[in-house]
């Protein structure tokens, strides 16, 4: 009794497939053109990601206010005891602390959701192109690799 894991095509004996399982191909760190591929992905999606950049530069510059109207409460409003100048400057800072929430909530949800839009659409595309291969494909790889590479390597 014989029990043999796939087929027993080309490239699946000990100097084959099963030979180079787990195996990573070398490569360099950054690659351009994966990159740009990668970036036709993000296309469809630009108004979200020019959303969350505008989203990004009001936090940002809702963080570098609130130092900035602290120091005017400080010199301007305590020092001279003019309390209804501080809680003006007060309900501004207060009003700088909630646009800094609002728009850091929003950029976090926007990045989120088209992230995991971007993930899906190249999942689909990678399953649709799997199943697209001829038969020998599937015949002389490891099914257990193909799967591990589309589950692993897209997220």
């Amino acid at each position: 009794m014989s029990f043999s894991i796939g087929s027993t095509g080309p490239n699946m004996g000990p100097r084959g497939a099963l030979h180079r399982f787990g195996q990573e191909e070398a490569g360099k760190l950054f690659n351009q053109r994966v990159v740009v591929r990668m970036l036709a992905y993000l296309k469809p999606y630009g108004r979200y990601m020019t959303l969350a950049t505008l989203l990004m530069l009001l936090a940002t510059g809702m963080t570098l206010l609130v130092p900035y109207l602290m120091k005017i409460a400080i010199d301007e409003t305590i020092a001279q005891g003019d309390t209804p100048g501080l809680i003006r400057v007060a309900s501004y800072i207060a009003g700088a602390f909630v646009l800094l929430y609002v728009a850091s909530a929003g950029q976090r949800y926007l990045l989120g959701w088209v992230g995991q839009r971007v993930l899906a659409n190249l999942r689909e595309h990678m399953f649709r192109h799997l199943q697209a291969l001829p038969l020998a494909y599937h015949d002389t790889h490891i099914v257990g690799v193909t799967v591990s590479r589309v589950m692993n390597d897209v997220a």
